[in-house]
C-alpha cells in the first residue's frame, strides 16, 4: 500500500512538473502565465537557498539609533530627460520633465536648505556609519542624456548641489554632440569630464537597457538574462566607468541579476520603486522617488502632509 502511495505521489509530481515546463515554455494564457511565475518564485528560492551570503541587508551598528537632529530617512529622487515645455512631445510620460518644473524643484530645495548626499555617504547612512542632516536628498538620472549636461549642470552647479548619472555605456559618445532640443542625444566623454565637479556617473549597464528577454510571456529587460550580464558588466567597467553603484533598467531585478552584480563589486543598485531609505535597508535595492513635471516637492519630501 506504502509503495502504491509513493509511486502516485512520484507520478502527481512528474505530471506536475510537465504542466510547469509547458506553461513556462509556452507561457500564452492567464493560467499558464501564473504557473510560470510561480515557477520562477521556485527557481528563485532555490538559488537564494544555494547563495545565502548575497542581497542581505547590512549589520547595523551595535545600539544603533536616529540621532536627534539628523535624517531619519533620505529621499532619492529619480530624474530622466529634461527639456523645456515647447519641446515636450509626451507630457504624458514620467520619464520626461519640463525644464522649468525641475527649475522649481531644484530653486525649492535650495531655498529650504536640502543636502545634497552622494551615493558613497548613502551608502554609509544606509550602513549606520554615518549621519546625514535631517534635510537632505540624493539626486539621480537615468540613461545619460546630453540635456542633462547642457540643463540640469548648470542649475545644479549654481546651488552648489551634487547629484548622480546612471549611464548606458553603448550610448556613450566618443565626440559631443551639436544640442538640439528636440532631439534624443547622449553625453560625450568629454561632458562627462567636464561636468565631474557636479556630477559622479555609475551603470545602468553596458548595452542592456532594451526589452529583450521574454519572462513568463512578458518582454522584460535585457539585463534579466543572466547569459549576457556578466560580459555586459566586465565590458561597462573596462570601458566607461568602474563603479559600486548600479540602476537596474527599467527597475526590474532578479536574484540572479543580483548575485551577479555583488560577485563583480557592486555594492548598492536603486530600483524604481517608490519611498525612501532608510538605515538598515537592503543596499542592492533601494527605493526611489520617481520626479514627474506635475509633482510638488513640498508634499513628495513629506508624504505625510498629503494625509493631513
Amino acid at each position: 500500500m506504502r509503495k502504491r502511495l509513493s509511486n502516485y505521489v512520484l507520478f502527481c509530481l512528474a505530471i506536475l512538473i510537465l504542466v510547469y515546463s509547458a506553461a513556462v515554455t509556452h507561457p500564452n494564457t492567464v493560467l499558464a502565465r501564473k504557473a510560470c511565475t510561480s515557477w520562477s518564485m521556485v527557481k528563485n528560492m532555490v538559488f537564494t537557498t544555494s547563495h545565502p551570503h548575497h542581497e542581505s541587508s547590512p549589520t547595523l551598528p551595535k545600539g544603533f539609533s536616529i540621532a536627534p537632529g539628523t535624517a531619519a530617512e533620505v529621499p532619492v529622487l529619480m530624474y530622466h530627460y529634461l527639456t523645456p515645455k515647447q519641446y515636450n512631445k509626451e507630457p504624458g510620460n514620467n520619464s520626461m520633465i519640463n525644464l522649468e518644473a525641475f527649475e522649481q524643484e531644484m530653486a525649492y530645495l535650495h531655498e529650504q536648505g536640502y543636502y545634497t548626499a552622494s551615493l558613497s555617504e548613502l551608502e554609509q547612512y544606509v550602513r549606520g556609519q554615518m549621519t546625514l542632516p535631517a534635510k537632505s536628498v540624493v539626486i539621480t538620472f537615468d540613461d545619460g542624456y546630453q540635456n542633462n549636461y547642457i540643463y540640469a549642470y548648470p542649475i545644479l552647479k549654481s546651488y552648489g548641489f551634487k547629484a548622480a548619472i546612471f549611464v548606458i555605456g553603448s550610448k556613450i559618445e566618443e565626440e559631443t554632440q551639436v544640442f538640439d532640443p528636440a532631439k534624443k542625444t547622449y553625453l560625450s566623454k568629454e561632458e562627462i569630464k567636464a561636468a565631474g565637479d557636479v556630477f559622479e556617473f555609475h551603470s545602468h549597464t553596458y548595452d542592456l537597457h532594451y526589452k529583450g528577454f521574454e519572462k513568463c510571456g512578458v518582454a522584460a529587460s535585457a539585463g534579466l538574462d543572466s547569459s549576457l550580464i556578466q560580459e555586459d558588466i566586465t565590458k561597462m567597467k573596462e570601458t566607461v566607468v568602474d563603479s559600486p553603484y548600479f540602476a537596474y533598467p527599467f527597475g526590474e531585478k532578479s536574484k540572479q541579476m543580483i548575485y551577479e552584480l555583488q560577485e563583480n563589486g557592486y555594492r548598492m543598485a536603486f530600483t524604481v520603486r517608490q519611498g525612501f531609505v532608510k538605515p538598515g535597508d537592503r543596499l542592492m535595492t533601494l527605493n526611489r522617488l520617481t520626479v514627474t513635471s506635475n509633482s510638488d516637492m513640498k508634499t513628495l519630501l513629506n508624504p505625510t502632509l498629503s494625509e493631513d
